[in-house]
Parts: structure tokens; sequence; C-alpha cells
């Protein structure tokens, strides 16, 4: 097989070939039969490859880690050897019912027999982005259903919640009125710290994109017209409460997410951008601190400070153009046992 291009994500179907749905199992069988959609690129994986399972945030489709020009961190992976798989909570009626509560204690189980399935005993990696990055940590918190052993990277996900950044609490604000924000509103919570063009160095936008416009307005303009979605309301109040209170719990109380820190297994690594208001650097710490003392955690601040080529946003770590170099390679060389990233 030759490896597969990517012009726009709405090619995905050159790359995804097929939905894998499996009997049913666990709460959500009554909601909604979650699907696990495999990236396939270049010769396929083994039967004992490593599995890795890539969740999207909120507002965006799964199709964001297929999307980025010819390529995207979903087909890199693919093309390095891993079965690669897609995943979307966030569209059941679990999460628009029950909002993250529903994800945790319905959909999640269910993910985690279809992985136990597909993996077949080989090592299994779980990799979110924003609240997906979450879903490990939570899930351990309380635990349900199947347990599958794995490994588990947050991109750009918020683990400290007593302080939120005003442009991504006026984007949460619109959604919960029954409002899709504004443009400008979308522009700072999502679309920052893009890489203008100087001299030969390239633009933060993928080379498939226009390459004479405003960069914000070229970047916004691919998120809405190719990956954007919806996200549950459900969800976005739950995310509200969160930042209300400073902590991360239930809608009973019963539950405090923050706590799965202390319980969750397996080695993690967390990226975060520079200039990600959704998810700021210093919201990272918090993870670290509790997960060093117990497994091995690897954190990587995604910005010109650490050698890489811009200040990273929050779809910028996945939509740039450099996030092939800064972002993927990291990932990469994190599965593969790396003791040192690059």
């Amino acid at each position: 097989m030759t490896p597969t291009t990517l012009g726009s994500a709405c090619r995905l179907a050159a790359v995804a070939t097929a939905l894998l749905v499996f009997g049913a199992a666990g709460p959500a069988v009554a909601q909604q039969a979650l699907a696990l959609t495999p990236v396939v690129s270049g010769t396929p994986a083994g039967d004992h490859a490593e599995v890795v399972v890539l969740c999207p945030d909120i507002a965006v489709r799964p199709e964001v880690f297929i999307s980025r020009g010819r390529g995207g961190l979903g087909l890199k992976l693919a093309q390095s050897g891993f079965r690669v798989y897609l995943v979307d909570p966030w569209t059941t009626p679990a999460a628009s019912d029950d909002g993250f509560d529903g994800v945790v204690a319905q959909v999640w189980p269910v993910i985690a027999e279809k992985v136990k399935q597909i993996a077949d005993g080989a090592p299994v990696t779980f990799i979110g982005h924003g609240l997906c990055g979450l879903l490990p940590m939570a899930a351990s918190a309380a635990p349900r259903g199947t347990a599958v052993p794995m490994r588990w990277v947050a991109l750009g996900s918020r683990f400290d919640w007593r302080i939120g950044a005003p442009a991504w609490a006026d984007w949460l604000d619109a959604w919960a009125t029954d409002e899709r924000p504004l443009p400008n509103v979308t522009k700072r919570a999502l679309l920052t710290g893009l890489r203008a063009p100087l001299g030969g160095r390239a633009s933060s936008v993928p080379p498939t994109l226009s390459q004479d416009e405003d960069i914000t307005e070229v970047m916004f303009r691919f998120y809405t017209m190719s990956i954007y979605r919806e996200p549950p309301k459900a969800v976005i109040k739950d995310v509200q409460r969160w930042l209300a209170s400073g902590s991360m719990s239930s809608r009973q109380g019963w539950v405090d997410y923050g706590q799965g820190l202390q319980t969750v297994s397996g080695a993690a690594l967390i990226l975060s951008g520079m200039a990600d208001p959704v998810a700021p650097p210093e919201d990272a710490l918090y993870a670290l601190d509790l997960l060093g003392d117990r497994v091995p955690v690897q954190y990587r601040l995604l910005s010109r400070a650490s050698g890489h080529s811009e200040e990273y946003g929050h779809l910028g770590m996945l939509l740039s153009r450099h996030a092939a170099w800064d972002v993927d390679r990291v990932v990469l060389a994190w599965l593969r046992g790396a003791s040192r990233l690059p």
C-alpha cells in the first residue's frame, strides 16, 4: 500500500477505511454503539503492534488528527508502525444528556472494552486533546466497567481549575447561552500562538492552505469548514462549574475527578502550549507534582523557550505546519521509550 496523502479532512475516507463496531458492552449500550475508526497510511501495522487511540477535544472532530495539510499526528503514528484509531466520546447521547459524568460512567467503559478487544494483549496508549486528555484520570477516580492497562498522553489538557483565562471563559459563556462564539472569541481562545512568515521561515499555516492571507483568518476558516463541531452543552456547563468551584467534581459532588491523579496507572506524557488559554502551562504543574511520585511522567512545554518554532496554542499544537516537527516528533519519541525527549 502506498502512503496516503491528505489535502484536507474531507478526504478522511482515504485514510480511515472502515468502522469497527464490536459487540456492545457496559452501560453505554443503551446509549449508542461507539465506533473506533482505524487510520491506515502506508504499510498496515501488524496484528500485535501497539494500539494508539486518539481522542479530540469537545469542539473538534476526530479528523483533527489527520488534517494537517498532507499529514497529522494520526497519520504519522500509523506510518510509524502503530495501530491507530480515532474515537469520539462527545457525540454520544451520554455526553449530551449527562455531560462529563455520562462520558466517564457510560462511554469510557465501552471505549476500554473495545480497545481491549482490538489490542488482544498488545500495549495500548491513549492520546487525548483537551478534555479527552483527562479521561484516564477521571475514570481512575470513578472506576467502572472494563479496565485496560495503558499509557496516556494529554495534549493541551487543564489539570488545575482554580483560575480560568478570560478568553476561554468568553468562549464557554457563548456556548452556554446557545450562541456560537463570535469569530474573534474563537480565535482568542483556540487559535493563539501562530507564527507569521519571516524571511525564509514559513508561517504556521499548513502548505495546502493559502499562504498569502492573514494566518489566523486562514486557520479559523479551515477550522470552521473542516474540523469544527458544536460541543455538547452539558459538558460546557460542567466546565463552567469546575472553573467556578475550582474543582473538577461530578454534578452530585460525590466524585472529585482530580483525585484520579493519585490512582491512575501507566506512564504519562503531558504537553502544554505556551500560548494556550484553554490549558496554560502552569495548570499542568498540579498533575506533574502528583504523578511524579507514583508513575513515570514526562513534560514538554511547547514554546520557543524549549527550542520549538512557535508559542503553541490549543489548536496549533495539532494543526500548525510546525507541529509535524515540534509535536509529532516528541510524541513518537516518547512512545518509543526515549529517556530524553527531542
